[in-house]
C-alpha cells in the first residue's frame, strides 16, 4: 500500500469518525429533548389544553350565532306553548274558531247544491259541509218530549222518526265522558269510525272491555243520532249496527267519494279543535284496553295533544339546530388559522350552549311558577326541547372530547417524536 493510499484511508476514517460522532451527538441531543418533554409533560399538556380552549372558544360571529340560536329556541317554546294552551271548547276558543273558519272555507268547495235528504245511515252533504258539529258529540238521549219538539219542525222525513226512540234506557257514558267512550274521538281509530259516523249520523261507543280468558275484549255499539231541522240539538237514538254503518259508508263512497273526503276532513279538523281543551283527546287505542273512567284519568296526565306537542317541539328544536349549524359551517374559510375540525367544535358549542340556555330558562320558569302555587305551569314544560338538549349534551360533549384528545395528544406526540433525525451513514470501501 502506497503513502497516498494510506493518507486517503486516514482521511476517510476521520470523515467516518466525524459522521459517527455527529450521529452520536444528534442522538444525545434528541434524547435530552425527549427527556425535557417528558419532564415538562404536565405543563405542556396544560398549555395544549389552554390552546385548544382558546382556539375553540366562541368569539365575534360565534357569539352572534349563539344569541340568534338562543332567541330562536326561546321563541319556539313561547309560540308552541301559546298555540297549545288549554282553552275551553266553544266560540271563545281561538284555535277552534280558526279551524272552523278553515273548515267552512275548505268544505264549501264540496257544495254541489244537491237536494237535502237524510235517512238512517245517511247524512246529507249540506249537513256534512255546513255544520261544525259532529254526531258523536251528542250527549242527550232522544225522548218522547224531544221527539215531539223534533216532529213539530217544518221538515219532511223519509222515515218514521218515532221508530228512532230507544226501546231501552241507554247507558253509553256520563256527560263529558263521551270523549273517552266514543271511537270518533280516538285520534287514529277516529279516522275510520268518526268519518263513518259523520257520513251516517251515528255514534259508535266502546263499553268497558269484557274480560274473556284474562283478555279485555272491547264491546262496540253504534246508535243513530237525530237532529232538528236545522241540524241542531243532536239526540242519541236507538241502537243501530256498526257493520251496517260501514256497509253504507262503503257503498256511498263508491257512488259519492266527495262525501267521504268531506267527512274525513271534518273529522280531522274536529279532533284538532278538541286537542287542547280541558278534557283533551286520549292516546290512540286507549279505550279499547281500559275502561272509560281509566281512559279519562290517563288523559288528564298524558293526552294526544301532549304527544303532538312534544314531537313538534323536538322536531322544531332539531330544525333550528340544523339551520344554525349549517349557517355557521358555511362561514368557515380555509384562510382561517383554525382547522376545520376545531371550527366544528365551535359549531357544536353554539348548538349545545343555546339548547342548554333555552331549556334551562324554561325549566326555571316552570319551576318558579309551580313553587308559587301554579301547578298547571307544568304543561308549559318544554319536554321535546329537553329531550333534544340532553341528546345534544351527550353527543356533542363526546364529539368535543374526541377532537380535544386528537388535538392535545396529537400535538404532544409530535413533540415527543420531534423532527426526523437525518443520521449519516459512514462510507466504507
Amino acid at each position: 500500500m502506497g503513502l497516498d493510499e494510506l493518507r486517503e484511508r486516514r482521511k476517510q476514517l476521520k470523515r467516518n469518525s466525524d459522521i459517527t460522532l455527529g450521529n452520536m451527538q444528534a442522538l444525545a441531543d434528541e434524547s435530552n429533548r425527549v427527556a425535557e418533554v417528558a419532564h415538562n409533560s404536565r405543563q405542556l399538556l396544560d398549555d395544549l389544553d389552554l390552546e385548544f380552549e382558546s382556539q375553540t372558544g366562541l368569539k365575534g360571529n360565534d357569539v352572534k350565532f349563539l344569541f340568534a340560536a338562543v332567541a330562536l329556541q326561546v321563541t319556539r317554546i313561547v309560540i308552541l306553548n301559546e298555540l297549545t294552551k288549554t282553552e275551553n271548547a266553544g266560540s271563545t276558543n281561538r284555535n277552534e274558531t280558526k279551524l272552523h273558519e278553515f273548515q267552512e272555507k275548505l268544505l264549501g268547495k264540496f257544495n254541489s247544491g244537491e237536494a237535502v235528504k237524510e235517512n238512517p245511515y245517511y247524512a246529507s252533504m249540506e249537513h256534512i259541509i255546513t255544520k261544525m258539529g259532529v254526531p258523536y258529540d251528542a250527549t242527550a238521549t232522544l225522548t218522547e218530549k224531544s221527539l215531539s219538539a223534533l216532529t213539530k219542525k217544518d221538515r219532511e222525513w223519509d222515515f218514521d222518526v218515532s221508530e228512532m226512540l230507544p226501546k231501552e234506557k241507554l247507558s253509553l257514558f256520563k256527560g263529558a265522558n263521551h270523549r273517552f267512550a266514543t271511537l270518533g274521538h280516538d285520534p287514529i281509530l277516529g279516522l275510520l269510525f268518526g268519518t263513518g259516523n259523520i257520513m251516517t249520523n251515528t255514534i259508535t261507543c266502546v263499553k268497558t272491555p269484557v274480560s274473556v280468558g284474562g283478555m279485555g275484549i272491547p264491546v262496540l255499539t253504534t246508535n243513530h243520532v237525530v237532529f232538528t231541522s236545522d241540524y241542531k240539538d243532536p239526540r242519541i237514538a236507538t241502537y243501530g249496527s256498526t257493520l251496517v254503518m260501514f256497509q253504507h259508508v262503503f257503498e256511498r263512497t263508491k257512488d259519492q267519494p266527495s262525501a267521504f273526503v268531506a267527512s274525513l276532513i271534518k273529522q280531522i279538523i274536529h279532533i284538532g279543535t278538541d286537542l287542547y281543551t280541558p278534557c283533551g283527546i286520549q292516546i290512540p287505542g286507549a279505550n279499547l284496553i281500559l275502561s272509560n273512567a281509566q281512559v279519562e284519568k290517563l288523559t288528564s296526565y298524558i293526552s294526544t295533544g301532549d304527544i303532538i306537542k312534544v314531537g313538534a317541539s323536538a322536531r322544531l328544536a332539531e330544525l333550528i339546530n340544523l339551520l344554525i349549524s349549517t349557517l355557521h359551517t358555511l362561514m368557515y374559510d380555509s384562510s382561517m388559522v383554525i382547522s376545520r375540525n376545531l371550527y366544528s367544535v365551535k359549531t357544536r358549542k353554539i348548538i349545545m350552549y343555546s339548547n342548554a340556555i333555552a331549556t334551562g330558562s324554561n325549566v326555571l320558569w316552570v319551576g318558579g311558577n309551580m313553587l308559587a302555587g301554579n301547578e298547571r305551569a307544568i304543561k308549559q314544560l318544554d319536554i321535546g326541547g329537553l329531550i333534544v338538549t340532553i341528546k345534544r349534551l351527550m353527543n356533542d360533549t363526546e364529539y368535543i372530547r374526541q377532537i380535544k384528545e386528537e388535538f392535545i395528544f396529537g400535538d404532544f406526540n409530535k413533540m415527543i417524536q420531534g423532527k426526523k433525525l437525518n443520521l449519516k451513514e459512514p462510507i466504507w470501501d
